[in-house]
């Protein structure tokens, strides 16, 4: 497995599920992780089930990451402990309940947009700040997109719009700041079993959950991705000798669902 010896690295919303998986995989490799999440009592288990195994190694932080003042204090409490900042990993992200247009409210939308495209954003924005205050050394970004990235007919209108822009914000940071050794890649991942899908219990658009189920083969649990194979792909991205080549991929991540 790839090393990340020494690297220090942020993953957002990485108090259960995906993030906390992709964290794991990097102080298992040697990283030093800073983990954010909204849910203190999340947190909490977490820090209380590293202390175990990692000591010093990791820093936890309550954040808001459509906050610009929580994402500023997230990075500058990383940097602070840690010395420098090599690796953001944007995980945190929200679902909605496969709500068209016509039947979304603001407020959802507001609050789907705000988690998962301002705040990959702002820790983006934050992040860049403080890798060109140190020397270059092959900074990642790894953006965690979804297959609703590149199908518009996927999801609800809210996900759907805030995974597309991931999309395009990745390829537009990728664009820019590869030459200066900042490398940027996404990941659109298809159906896993994190606590993404929380939002369910408030209730499925079941009109528009059954065309889109009805447009494609259906879903089921053995087309899951694996969320600890997304971790160790984010681990390799970072690979001093991956992440120039891979800057600007959006890489389809999906157990061949729906079908390529």
């Amino acid at each position: 497995m790839t090393s990340a010896q020494g690297k220090t690295v942020i993953v957002t919303g990485a108090a259960g599920g995906l993030g906390k998986a992709i964290a794991s995989a990097f102080l298992a490799a040697g990283a030093n992780v800073a983990v954010c999440d909204v849910h203190p009592d999340r947190l909490a288990s977490v820090e209380e089930e590293w202390s175990k195994s990692y000591a010093d190694r990791f820093l936890t932080r309550q954040t808001d990451v459509s906050d610009e003042a929580a994402v500023q204090k997230l990075v500058d409490d990383a940097v602070a402990k840690f010395g420098r900042l090599d690796v953001l990993v944007n995980s945190a992200g929200v679902m909605d309940g496969f709500e068209p247009a016509g039947a979304c409210s603001k407020e959802k939308w507001d609050r789907i947009l705000n988690i998962n495209l301002n705040g990959p954003f702002l820790t983006t924005k934050a992040a860049i700040a403080q890798f060109e205050k140190q020397e270059p050394a092959g900074n990642v970004i790894i953006n965690i997109g979804s297959i609703s990235s590149v199908h518009g007919f996927k999801s609800g209108a809210a996900y759907t719009v805030s995974k597309a822009g991931l999309m395009a914000l990745t390829k537009n940071t990728a664009g820019f700041y590869g030459d200066k050794g900042i490398y940027c890649v996404g990941m659109m991942l298809g159906g896993m079993d994190t606590n993404i899908t929380d939002a369910f219990a408030q209730g499925l658009h079941m009109e528009m959950f059954q065309k889109i189920q009805a447009s494609q083969s259906p879903f089921s649990p053995e087309r899951q991705v694996p969320i600890e194979s997304v971790a160790k792909y984010c681990l390799f991205l970072t690979d001093k000798d991956i992440a120039p080549s891979a800057n600007g991929s959006c890489v389809m991540f999906n157990k061949n669902w729906p079908e390529a």
